[in-house]
């Protein structure tokens, strides 16, 4: 896995290098990136960043997180309203869009289907159709299969790529920010290629992706999630059958922060320069039910910033505003639209241009 992060960093750092100087609209700059992390597990592909068959399929996924909200929205407590207004809840342009990306995912499954190895299969489609084929009374059917693979495309892009995007807007805000992380990278890393073993050493970038993960919490209500039976919590009772949604977004800019609407790395920093893991702090849920895909966007996140930091200093285009930290709502939170110029810096490009 670390060796498919590094290989789309990369592929990322000659992309912008080879707009150097140009304004740049940051807001889908990882979606690609990211489908191609897990794509190539999954199906075992990557694709250009530039493809633009995947592009289309990453604004439809864009698109479906705007459609809705975490609980399902109105669609979700009445959907016999689909029959009388469709277009006015949203379940036309929906409906819409996950028909275009079940084609594609179709597409997938049956060229896998068709070259599939059974002595050698290549990725997590091919062990599940693999699986499949022993009919087994349990084993998966094809609308299961699509779904799967729904799942992996849609929840692996979206969250991680609004949470890169919100990282680069506050680091392009605070310049401080920004050099005090260059030099915790020239001090550590150099200019070799980062790697995931760095992190136990890049304590302040450790700091840095926790207050993104607390300040703009792009799962603000996490996942909705059942009470099985009647249960207490403090003096409230909860019925069984009761929907809950945890307001993780309010937890993290609550009182406890002290002052939660300031980016402020060093939140997370004893004294000493000792990174603090606070209890406060669950961008992924808690419990057994936590998110299955925390370890992959934890190493996303540290390998886009340590390799875009050193590459480049991210300068603001003259003329335009402070990117703002209010953002847009829906399935998940994300930035508002915002350009970044990407500077190569002297002493990676004179050093190490070699690398890329």
């Amino acid at each position: 896995m670390e060796s498919n992060i590094s290989e789309e960093c990369r592929a990322l750092i000659e992309l912008r290098m080879a707009e150097t100087g140009k304004p740049v609209t940051v807001n889908h700059m990882f979606d690609v990136s990211i489908v191609n992390i897990l794509w190539k597990l999954v199906a075992g592909k990557r694709y250009d960043l530039k493809d633009k068959q995947l592009n289309i399929l990453c604004d439809l996924i864009t698109r479906s997180f705007k459609v809705a909200d975490m609980s399902g929205g109105i669609l979700n407590f009445m959907p016999f309203l689909r029959y009388f207004m469709p277009n006015i809840i949203g379940y036309t342009e929906l409906k819409a869009i996950h028909d275009s990306m079940y084609s594609f995912l179709n597409n997938t499954i049956r060229e896998h289907r068709a070259a599939i190895d059974v002595k050698n299969p290549k990725d997590v489609i091919d062990m599940l159709l693999l699986e499949m084929m022993t009919e087994k009374k349990d084993c998966l059917s094809d609308e299961e299969l699509q779904v799967i693979c729904l799942d992996l495309f849609e929840a692996g892009v979206e969250t991680v790529s609004n949470t890169a995007v919100f990282m680069l807007l506050h680091i392009v805000r605070d310049q401080k920010v920004q050099k005090r992380l260059q030099q915790e990278i020239d001090m550590e890393i150099g200019t070799r290629q980062p790697t995931l073993s760095d992190r136990n050493r890049m304590v302040y970038a450790e700091a840095v992706l926790l207050e993104t993960l607390r300040i703009s919490s792009v799962a603000a209500v996490g996942i909705p999630h059942m009470a099985l039976d009647d249960a207490k919590l403090g003096n409230y009772l909860i019925p069984k059958g009761t929907f809950i949604l945890l307001a993780i977004h309010d937890l993290h800019n609550g009182r406890h922060w002290k002052d939660p609407q300031i980016f402020r790395p060093e939140r997370f920093l004893t004294k000493e320069g000792n990174l603090i893991q606070d209890e406060w702090l669950m961008p992924f849920g808690c419990g057994k039910r936590r998110c299955i895909g925390e370890g992959l966007a934890r190493s996303e996140l540290f390998m886009f910033l340590t390799y875009l930091l050193q590459a480049f200093n991210l300068k603001l285009p003259e003329g335009d505003p402070l990117p703002s930290t209010e953002p847009v709502d829906g399935v998940t939170l994300s930035a508002r639209d915002f350009r970044i110029i990407f500077e190569p810096r002297i002493k990676f490009i004179t050093d190490h241009v070699e690398i890329y």
